[in-house]
């Protein structure tokens, strides 16, 4: 569980990284397109992150079926 929650910590650690990226972001069109991936990638990680924290540490006795 130690490695589960080193993955968590580094999740964390680029979902941070995602967020303040895209608020650094200028307006050009290079740019927005940047930001839009971020976003996008900010909305995956924060899907991982929670999957991971559900599945590890609430999971209970369930098994999840993928």
């Amino acid at each position: 569980m130690s490695e589960v929650a080193a993955v968590m910590t580094n999740v964390e650690h680029a979902l941070e990284r995602a967020k303040k990226a895209r608020k650094r972001l200028g307006t050009s069109a290079e740019e927005h397109n940047v930001q839009l991936a971020l976003s996008v990638a900010i909305e995956d990680l924060e899907r991982v992150l929670k999957s991971l924290q559900k599945d590890a540490f609430f999971a209970g006795d369930e098994l999840r079926l993928m």
